[in-house]
């Protein structure tokens, strides 16, 4: 028999760290007849109903009294009258105070509550100890689930739980961390109807603490944990409103190391922990789960994977110690600064020693420490000595505890459950402890320190450098945790001094004449790229120092230092006197600039002769820095063949000898790395592509051919121009203008063949860069309908420019070829599909439609959806660190034709308020970019669309829970403010991600190959309740292909399995551009591609203010707690003339 709902108040139950009740606290009725009701069943079983309070320890918060300053009591409490702050007497609080600072408990001169104060020392000391002992207990007095108790016990409070209310006392912090679970069922029989809904709804949520203020206005004072289940049960410390929409949580960059005291310093970031993101809160919009078990169209396959099985005991608990690793420096022991100690190193000599007195441990590199026992009975600080240099390991307090059964919750479960990233961290870290010490850890990327690194052909005399490595990382799949293993290929700089670095760069010896520089070279040097991203290291000293570089200052000779001494005195001289005074060191170069090194996080700069300055090892070079040719040689060396690919995973796991691991083994754990996982999969069938005339062109293998078909719709060009650009270092050869004679004699030709009436008759010029902006005027005041520009060499800045004036200052179509591109098309053959090409993008960019898909096919399950209106969005945001100078670009593209080949798109510039640099991955314009995509859509079609399909790049999964937040709800105000009171649409939100580590191979038993187009993958390795799967759209070309990942977000529309997956492979047969499909939807890559163009639209570089060549650097770059507020956006404009044409394609 079940209880009746209305007589449910609620249930309150007392659970331990590991979420494990310990008993029934207590039982809240309506009225005493359901009471009565209770205790006349034989017996009641309790479900589901949990409360956690979670023991809070650091920083302990001391009870003080703001009225008498004592630290027994809370002000509230307090029957003494009120003393002064600064000198602890009785007088007016009117009069001015001019007593000495004094403190009455202690009688020293400090302010009450000072952390130097030894009562306030000596108090936290007690509450340390106290709480480490009240958590041992919760951890030792476990008790199952459920429990079925007598009605005559029941519910009164059982001596368990009374032997912990005398012995646990907690403070306002404790209460201040307490997070309850409250989801409470009655019954009889093993059934039950949920409680009344309390004061706050917490139902299926997770409840955070709550905000500060709450405990400013309500001082709290200790209380028994029956008290605090009370207090929870009567207020729920659920989400409290706030704007989900211009709220952003971004993981912080790591924190700056200092000198301060460790009780005060801020965690840092390890060199060797997990990069799995920090857990998530669950906000306003849930992410969805999977409609069904997974797709069924298609005829199956079986492929193999680069993820192998990993085996951990169902019994496994891990638990999390926090630690802090120090030095003796100045009479004091301060932080440890990774950059200028081996903190590794340190705690690895530590343990080796200790071995006997402590278990089997592990350390992040940062400021945990791992075991699989308690260590509650261990000293909790360990010395060593190491090259003269006193260091110190302080074991604090256990601030977590995981379970593999939590993750098989998790995996099993279909109810939201906490998420397991937190064993993965510490499994990752776990992985990482043999590999430390022979090899560069850079997230889950690892390259052996002794190979030979390859600085031959492109890389020669240019600082870079390339290394071969792995790829190692964990997941957690549908058949549980999987570790994927990939090889890499990276850039790096070279270990060399900076007089090289910059001579490389500048291109010549900036030691000649004695290191004097021209006013040009300093002007080069202030707009190094590079510099704004590299470190350097100093070796002059004890220490090695690692430095960023905020911009260069005077030569040494000149550049004033300030050098105190012995007796308080002080002494100006230059940085040259200043070293061979201190350091005994005579420079060569003294009429070098010195550079402007900085500690990260600190203010102060250092002014450093480049002479002692040295490029710090394994920094990866951004691609962006590299050239052409070296771009391509690093391609080169990473596309390697599925068989190649598949038989270098496999030694590297091999090699990596997991199974003889002493850590691995110490937790039961086993790798299968005797082969790859099987997968199985699905190949769906391709589209068909119509033509004019309805002429349907059938896919073979991911291409198809236009040949003998002529454009969907055609368009006609009466005026066009093209033009030569030449790029200042050579004319155009006669075999030059021989080709380009045979391309424009082919082009007017071949475009009519394709149904584009092309009028045969144009001018040609040739210009310089500098004549590029009046030749666009002039072509714009000509009527010209587009310009066909022909770029001679290598000149990114004549594109750039182009572009610029074509598309912001004259609105005209342009379309850039390079001619040496056009001279490879060495026989007719080849000439004709790339005029083929250009014809497509043509037609594209003036209007005209290519080629059309019937989407009818992919929904005949659905009668309803005949009158569905779609439109498909594709975002991305293209960014480095973004500063100042360098903004983040946001782009957005709709389709804006019922046919959905026809796109037009919005894009805006994103910088930070301040002077801090950051990656910035939410769209902040979203929303009125949106808006005016979807007015110009209603404007074309004469209809609103029914159902919209957001496809968006580039976010990682740490970031998934941000951009529903934000972007989701930017869309649903976008389409209030247009639809008025219409019918709004069903959105569906899809993030796509392409660069991933997962890789397929193809075996048919005798050679490995590629997965064919059309592959997809939606069980074993994909996400065990989201909605989530790989799509391999496109036919290899080189190497191994790299699929695309799909993770759906919001599924309002509710795609089954088969239905998302056939319309988003079908989306990528829909490139104006070519005939071929593509990676991702047309829209998402529309939108790469304009994110990428629209830095051609940037304002100049913003000046500095400092120096002529200073950098604009930022030392601290800390993202705590980043809100929209924090970003200032531009929409970035497009002449009017080509706003709404795909000048994109």
């Amino acid at each position: 028999m079940l209880l009746p709902k209305r007589n449910t108040r609620k249930l309150t139950r007392l659970v331990t760290r590991e979420r494990r009740p310990v008993n029934v606290v207590g039982v809240d009725f309506i009225s005493t007849q359901a009471t009565k009701y209770l205790l006349n069943q034989d017996e009641i079983e309790i479900n589901c109903m949990k409360l956690r309070i979670r023991p809070y320890f650091s920083p302990i918060k001391i009870n003080k009294c703001r009225q008498c300053f004592k630290h027994d009591h809370f002000t509230s409490q307090c029957t003494s009258s009120q003393l002064r702050f600064r000198c602890g007497q009785h007088h007016s609080l009117q009069e001015g105070c001019s007593n000495e600072i004094k403190y009455f408990s202690c009688q020293q001169h400090h302010y009450s509550g000072h952390s130097s104060c030894p009562v306030v020392q000596q108090k936290r000391k007690q509450l340390y100890k106290q709480a480490k002992i009240q958590f041992s207990q919760l951890l030792i007095k476990q008790q199952k689930d459920n429990f079925i108790y007598n009605s005559s016990t029941f519910p009164s409070v059982s001596p368990l739980s009374q032997e912990i209310n005398s012995k646990l006392q907690v403070n306002s912090g404790f209460l201040m961390s307490a997070a309850s679970y409250h989801n409470a069922s009655f019954s009889t029989n093993g059934g039950g109807d949920r409680g009344r809904k309390p004061r706050y709804d917490t139902r299926n949520k997770d409840i955070g603490p709550p905000p500060h203020h709450y405990y400013q206005r309500r001082p709290l004072s200790p209380v028994s944990v029956g008290d605090v289940c009370n207090r929870i049960s009567k207020v729920s410390f659920d989400n409290y409103p706030r704007k989900a929409s211009t709220r952003i949580r971004n993981r912080s960059a790591e924190p700056h190391q200092s000198d301060k005291p460790y009780d005060n310093r801020p965690p840092s970031v390890s060199a060797i922990r997990s990069v799995v993101p920090d857990r998530l809160k669950q906000d306003q919009l849930p992410i969805c789960s999977r409609p069904d078990s997974g797709g069924t169209k298609g005829h199956n396959i079986t492929l193999y994977t680069n993820h192998f099985k990993c085996n951990l005991p169902d019994n496994l608990a891990i638990n999390q110690y926090t630690v802090h690793v120090n030095v003796f420096k100045r009479g004091k022991w301060c932080n440890a600064n990774k950059r200028q100690h081996n903190r590794f190193e340190i705690v690895q000599k530590i343990l080796h020693r200790e071995a006997d007195n402590l278990p089997f441990v592990w350390f992040d590199d940062g400021n945990f420490l791992y075991s699989r026992e308690l260590l509650l009975d261990k000293a909790k600080t360990y010395e060593i000595a190491i090259k003269n240099q006193l260091y110190q390991l302080a074991i604090k307090d256990m601030s977590d505890r995981v379970t593999v059964a939590d993750m098989w919750q998790y995996v099993q479960s279909k109810t939201p459950y906490k998420r397991p990233q937190d064993l993965i961290r510490m499994l990752e870290t776990l992985l990482k402890q043999t590999i430390r010490s022979r090899m560069v850890c850079i997230r889950n990327q690892f390259f052996e320190k002794n190979q030979t690194l390859y600085d031959s052909g492109p890389f020669q005399n240019s600082g870079f450098a390339l290394a071969q490595g792995f790829y190692q990382a964990m997941f957690v799949t549908q058949i549980g945790p999987t570790l994927t293993i990939d090889t890499k290929c990276s850039c790096f700089y070279r270990n060399i001094d900076m007089i090289h670095f910059i001579s490389i760069y500048l291109g010549r010896d900036i030691t000649i004449n004695g290191g004097t520089m021209s006013h040009d070279d300093k002007h080069v040097l202030s707009r190094m790229k590079c510099l704004d991203i590299i470190t350097v290291e100093t070796r002059h000293t004890n220490n090695k120092m690692v430095y960023n570089i905020r911009g260069f200052g005077e030569n040494a000779d000149s550049h004033p230092v300030t050098l105190d001494g012995p007796d308080g005195d002080s002494r100006k001289m230059s940085v040259t006197q200043f070293l061979a005074e201190k350091y005994q060191i005579r420079l060569k170069y003294p009429r070098l600039p010195t550079l402007e090194c900085v500690n990260k996080g600190a203010q102060n700069s250092s002014f450093i002769p480049i002479e002692l300055c040295f490029v710090e090892e394994w920094q990866i070079v951004d691609r962006s820095l590299m050239t052409t040719e070296q771009n391509a040689e690093k391609s080169k060396r990473s596309i390697l063949l599925p068989k190649i690919r598949c038989n270098k995973t496999m030694t590297i796991a091999n090699e990596r000898n997991f199974n003889n691991d002493p850590y691995l083994k110490h937790l039961s754990m086993v790798i299968d790395t005797n082969k790859m996982l099987q997968v199985k999969a699905r190949v769906l069938d391709p589209p068909n592509i119509v033509y004019r005339n309805n002429r349907i062109v059938s896919v073979t293998i991911g291409k198809w051919l236009m040949k003998g078909n002529q454009l969907q719709q055609a368009t006609r060009v009466h005026k066009w121009e093209m033009i030569l650009v030449k790029d200042g270092k050579r004319e155009p050869g006669h075999m030059d203008m021989q080709k380009l004679d045979e391309f424009c004699n082919m082009l007017p030709e071949t475009t009519r063949r394709y149904g584009i009436q092309m009028n045969p008759h144009f001018d040609t010029k040739i210009i310089s860069h500098h004549e590029i902006r009046q030749c666009v005027h002039d072509l714009h005041a000509s009527g010209a309908e587009f310009g066909l520009f022909i770029l001679i060499g290598d000149c990114p800045e004549s594109y750039q420019t182009i572009k610029r004036c074509a598309l912001q200052e004259f609105g005209i179509i342009t379309l850039c070829c390079d001619l040496g591109s056009i001279r490879k098309q060495n026989n007719p053959g080849k000439l004709n599909a790339y005029i083929e090409n250009v014809a497509q993008k043509i037609n594209a960019r003036l209007g005209g439609i290519n080629s059309t898909i019937s989407f009818k096919k992919i929904f005949l399950d659905q009668p309803k959806s005949d009158g569905d209106v779609f439109m498909f969005i594709g975002a991305d945001v293209s960014h480095v660190v973004v500063s100042e100078r360098k903004p983040s670009i946001a782009a957005v593209v709709a389709s804006v034709s019922p046919t959905s080949t026809q796109y037009i798109c919005r894009s805006s510039e994103q910088r930070p308020v301040n002077d801090k640099k950051y990656s910035l991955e939410v769209i902040k314009d979203f929303q009125p970019m949106t808006r005016d995509l979807l007015h110009v859509f209603v404007q074309t079609n004469k209809q609103y669309p029914t159902k919209i399909v957001v496809y968006r790049d580039g976010v990682d999964e740490g970031h998934f829970q941000k951009i529903l937040d934000n972007e989701v709800q930017a869309l649903k105000n976008a389409c209030l403010e247009v639809y008025g009171h219409r019918p709004l649409p069903k959105i569906t939100f899809v993030i796509i991600k392409k660069s991933h580590n997962t890789r397929f191979f193809a075996h048919d038993g005798q050679r490995i190959t590629n997965m064919v187009a059309g592959t997809v993958i939606d069980t074993t390795i994909v996400h065990p309740r989201q909605f989530d799967f790989y799509l391999n759209s496109h036919a290899g070309a080189l190497g191994t292909n790299v699929c695309s990942y799909y993770h759906v977000l919001y599924n309002e529309i509710e795609f089954t399995s088969d239905e998302l997956q056939q319309l988003t492979f079908w989306l990528c047969h829909t490139d104006v551009r070519c005939t071929k499909a593509v990676k991702c939807p047309a829209a998402a890559r529309y939108a790469h591609t304009v994110a990428y163009h629209a830095r051609y639209f940037e304002k100049e570089p913003y000046q500095t203010t400092t120096s002529q060549y200073h950098s604009n650097r930022d030392a601290t770059q800390d993202e705590d707690d980043l809100t929209l507020e924090d970003i200032k956006s531009n929409l970035i404009m497009v002449n009017k003339n080509v706003k709404n044409m795909m000048w994109f394609t």
